[in-house]
């Protein structure tokens, strides 16, 4: 009997999907030779044995499923894949009159400026202060005349630029000083001087 059960046990440990389904049905039969024999398939004389709740032996390995690694997120810079930056106001070459001018710019980015990243804006080769992360910025006044560049660009977390805009460039000019009659038709030529008459010639 003892040596039945160590067979019946060694069986089990052996079955997969014992765990799932505790119930399990064998079959036993003697052979020819008086030696008795145990299987989970049936066979042709073999008597079947029900097994339930039976537990396998202390110390049996657990299969313990492997971790899943963890799906890597992509960084923000690949997830917003930039095609472009874009000053579209003022407009190229664009005049503005006066010390007190105002220019309005406005920039554009396709697609959308991620969470993470930053705008900046640039005047003439400086960051222009406060205009982080806006997409429209108002310059002056004052302004100083002559010509100006601007240039925009984006920068990752770790301050990686990723994409910079063409300069966009635009001209400041002073009024004119000079009265309306001084310039155009009605400026008028100076006379021409008139010969004096010698006084020693009687």
């Amino acid at each position: 009997m003892k040596t039945r059960a160590l067979l019946l046990a060694g069986l089990l440990c052996a079955q997969p999907g014992h765990a799932e389904n505790p119930k399990r049905e064998f079959w036993t039969w003697i052979d020819a030779n008086g030696v008795t024999h145990f299987s989970d398939k049936p066979v042709t004389g073999a008597r079947k044995i029900e097994l339930t709740g039976v537990e396998p032996p202390s110390g049996a390995a657990t299969a313990v499923p492997a971790p899943v690694a963890a799906e890597a997120r992509p960084d923000a810079a690949t997830v917003a894949g930039y095609r472009s930056i874009e000053i579209w106001q003022p407009a190229q070459d664009e005049t503005f009159f006066g010390a007190d001018a105002t220019v309005n710019v406005r920039m554009r980015t396709e697609p959308e400026l991620v969470d993470g990243h930053r705008l900046y804006l640039y005047l003439d080769g400086k960051l222009l202060p406060g205009g982080q992360d806006s997409l429209e910025y108002t310059l002056g006044p004052p302004l100083e005349r002559g010509l100006h560049s601007l240039t925009a660009l984006i920068m990752d977390a770790q301050g990686k630029e990723l994409i910079r805009s063409k300069p966009r460039v635009f001209n400041v000019r002073q009024p004119t000083v000079n009265p309306p009659a001084a310039v155009g038709p009605a400026v008028k030529p100076p006379p021409k001087p008139t010969p004096k008459a010698n006084p020693s010639r009687g």
